[in-house]
């Protein structure tokens, strides 16, 4: 063979169509297609080219082609903010969904959320100086582009440190924009409005358990949304972190100090009187508690309703649930103790006549051991408790995580209801 003849490579996955033929190179000759061991490659059809078209069909353009084409997709500046504004209203609207047609709440619930995340979304959109609260301190709600549970870079005085890569006008901007932990406090609110007897406590176990939307949060994002959006909101919308009660707690708290703050709004107090009984009867408690706590609420003026203060001067005594549990706590002890000391009562009519068997209340309560892990009890699991795991915990562990972090399917096309989803445009 001729030595001016220019081989060629074969392409990734191509191969000469002689069976048995291992060469990896071709020619080109009279518009046929030769392997470099002389066999015609069937199905091979020679186009008129251009000269500077030539042998530009190689890996390399292709691949630097597809790179800008995913690059392109992504969205950038105010376009982004709005499609992270849409993504988590979704989710917003989702929790709600689930929470109307699962838990049997009352469909107003859906329009008052759908309020309060108007009023928020006033606040987000209103024009004024890029900096205003950015490190004032004046209780405007603050959004971290890190994901919930991780904590930001920050120097002594608690604004952002020199190093941070985006520019101080671009984060004080993206602060603006609310936490993915928020959507369970604006969902608790609505209820408080509403007054429901639901606790604060009830948002954490579904959230915790997976039941309402919260973990992976982003996966119910269908998958058109979620790849424009840039990595600081797309992890926005992610948690890295168990969920915790007092960051839940505290979040909520937060959302009643920005509506006071702004719209001067005052929520009702907790609708303690069912939330009494309720918390009584989960727990087997006599209801003979129940008037013992109304007395010590009336003794120490508690009205369960949450403070309004824009310094955090309180502590936990501030959460009215928190007061709430406390004093279920001590009119227990006082008219139960846990003791045995022997005590007589005034009179038969006394409520200590009846004496509680905390021993076989104990057995009662207690959860039934289960095989497998306990649910909301994935997450927690470190790679030390891998070790120490039977079959069962093991297949739960991975069929969560497989469902949580592996499965990147679309969500269920039931919840994608896009005209209940126009929440953007009917804002101020």
């Amino acid at each position: 063979m001729s030595s001016h003849v220019e081989y060629q490579k074969f392409r990734r996955g191509e191969s000469c169509t002689e069976e048995g033929c291992r060469a990896r190179k071709f020619y080109i000759e009279d518009g046929k297609k030769f392997c470099q061991r002389g066999h015609e490659q069937a199905g091979f059809t020679q186009t008129q080219q251009d000269e500077d078209d030539w042998n530009a069909q190689g890996k390399k353009t292709r691949k630097v082609r597809e790179q800008r084409e995913r690059i392109e997709t992504v969205l950038s500046g105010s376009e982004a903010r709005e499609l992270f504004l849409e993504c988590y209203q979704l989710i917003l609207w989702k929790q709600c969904h689930w929470l109307v047609n699962v838990k049997g709440f009352p469909q107003e619930l859906e329009t008052v959320v759908r309020d309060l995340w108007g009023l928020r979304m006033g606040i987000i959109q209103k024009v004024g100086d890029e900096r205003d609260g950015y490190g004032s301190g004046t209780g405007t709600m603050m959004f971290s582009s890190a994901s919930e549970g991780e904590s930001l870079d920050s120097d002594a005085t608690g604004g952002k440190s020199l190093g941070s890569r985006r520019s101080r006008k671009s984060v004080a901007a993206e602060e603006r924009l609310p936490r993915l932990i928020e959507t369970l406090g604006l969902c608790y609110l609505g209820t408080l409005l509403l007054r429901l007897p639901t606790s604060l406590g009830e948002f954490y176990k579904w959230a915790a358990h997976e039941e309402l939307v919260y973990t992976r949060a982003i996966k119910e994002v269908p998958k058109e949304m979620r790849s424009k959006l840039p990595g600081h909101f797309y992890s926005a919308l992610e948690i890295r972190a168990p969920l915790k009660g007092g960051t839940l707690y505290g979040a909520a708290l937060d959302l009643v100090e920005f509506y006071n703050l702004h719209f001067e709004m005052v929520f009702p107090p907790l609708n303690y009187p069912l939330l009494i009984f309720k918390h009584i009867r989960d727990l087997g408690l006599p209801v003979e508690i129940y008037p013992a706590v109304r007395r010590l609420a009336t003794l120490l003026e508690l009205d369960f309703s949450f403070p309004i203060l824009h310094k955090k001067t309180y502590r936990v005594s501030g959460y009215p649930e928190i007061q709430l549990m406390s004093l279920i706590v001590i009119a227990t002890k006082l008219s139960h103790p846990f003791d045995d000391i022997e005590r007589v009562p005034y009179s038969e009519t006394d409520p200590t006549t009846v004496k509680v068997d905390w021993a076989k209340w104990r057995k009662i309560m207690a959860e039934a051991p289960t095989k497998g892990l306990k649910r909301g009890e994935e997450i927690k699991v470190t790679d030390a408790d891998v070790m120490k795991m039977s079959g069962k915990q093991m297949d739960d562990y991975l069929d969560w995580y497989q469902r949580t972090w592996i499965d990147d399917r679309n969500p269920k096309s039931m919840f994608l209801d896009i005209p209940k989803l126009n929440w953007i445009a009917k804002c101020p």
